[in-house]
């Protein structure tokens, strides 16, 4: 099984950072950018394992070597770059936020988001750079998950064992969280304290729901089921109307708890409507080129354009609109840059050093994929 090219997923993956740049920039009373993260959690979730799936459709195997090194080729320059920068900027500014040897670790060893909330760190990093606590979520879902999908195959378990075993895995994860508010008591009006908000561990279900709709019904891979077929649009309708509930309910026991879990159903039809109608009308708005290309260098403008906001809301006169619009090219002309200089060797070199035998797609596929 070869994936063909799925534009319309760069557009979704533009729309998520879309929404969390916006909240940053002042809005965020208004526009949900937590949820444009979980929407980066389900794409990720989605693609990776559908790419995971092909391979194991097409070879009988899945070459972990291959998929860490895509990890480490794709996920680290960048990061390590903003890493540096930021860094370098902060010790050279005045007043410096005292960035510390520790708060470097934890980003490099990928526990900054358990480090913050256990207090571990307290302006460790540059200011805009806390942003890294949701990729630490998906490379700690990323160590376990490859040879747990990798054993179900090897044990040759059907499609609804697999669905049940993850939905079972996200139920568990509601639970905890149900467990982390009433038990624990974790807090509720801050993210950057709250477990159930960046804790891998109360998290993970979010990426997980993506995988549960690329391997139970999955366009992209050539799943057909008549009855999502025939009703697509009316699934997809309803999954926008539990979107927007899941927003609406402002109870923060609920936001803490239920509200990941209703995000993840909701974007299942959606998801399955944009993959079933790559080419419709209905979804060539996402195939705008410019949205496209905002999809394709999202990930380096998620790193740095916090940092940039920052930096300019502290050097500059604070006017929200003026500040967001030089933020939002800084960070584009930064992300371009990168990608050229940086993301498109490594992909390259990546391509060399990687197993010859990999069936995976190699070109716009992984680009969207390997976030």
């Amino acid at each position: 099984m070869k994936l063909k090219y799925l534009p319309p997923l760069d557009g979704l993956r533009a729309c998520a950072f879309g929404l969390v740049f916006v909240a940053h920039a002042g809005l965020g009373d208004f526009v949900p950018g937590g949820l444009g993260v979980t929407i980066f959690f389900f794409l990720s979730g989605y693609l990776i394992t559908s790419l995971m799936r092909a391979e194991w459709s097409e070879t009988g195997h899945i070459s972990l070597r291959n998929f860490y090194l895509r990890r480490c080729f794709r996920i680290l320059p960048p990061l390590y770059l903003v890493l540096i920068i930021t860094c370098l900027f902060d010790h050279f500014s005045i007043p410096s936020h005292q960035t510390t040897w520790l708060g470097i670790t934890s980003v490099l060893f990928y526990f900054f988001n358990y480090a913050e909330l256990t207090h571990l760190i307290a302006w460790a990093l540059p200011s805009g750079l806390e942003v890294v606590w949701s990729l630490m979520i998906e490379e700690h879902f990323y160590l376990l998950f490859p040879f747990i999908y990798l054993l179900i195959l090897r044990r040759s378990l059907s499609k609804r064992k697999t669905v049940a075993i993850f939905l079972s895995a996200c139920g568990a994860a509601l639970v905890w969280r149900f467990v982390l508010v009433f038990f624990f008591h974790t807090p509720l009006d801050s993210p950057s304290l709250s477990w159930t908000y960046s804790a891998t561990d109360a998290r993970f279900d979010s990426i997980l729901w993506g995988s549960v709709l690329a391997i139970g019904a999955n366009p992209w891979c050539g799943d057909k089921v008549a009855i999502l077929d025939r009703n697509k649009g009316f699934f997809a309708f309803g999954g926008l109307l539990l979107l927007a509930l899941s927003i609406i309910i402002r109870e923060p026991h609920y936001r803490e708890t239920l509200r990941y879990t209703l995000q993840g159903v909701a974007l299942l039809p959606i998801f399955y409507y944009v993959a079933a109608m790559p080419g419709g009308w209905q979804t060539r708005w996402l195939t705008w080129p410019p949205l496209r290309w905002l999809g394709v260098v999202s990930y380096t403008m998620y790193l740095s354009h916090l940092f940039i906001l920052s930096t300019l809301r502290f050097y500059l006169i604070p006017h929200d609109v003026i500040i967001a619009l030089a933020a939002l090219v800084i960070s584009g002309c930064f992300a371009e840059i990168v990608r050229r200089t940086i993301e498109n060797p490594s992909r390259r070199f990546m391509k060399k050093v990687a197993d010859s035998r990999t069936s995976l797609p190699s070109k716009p596929e992984l680009q969207t994929a390997e976030r």
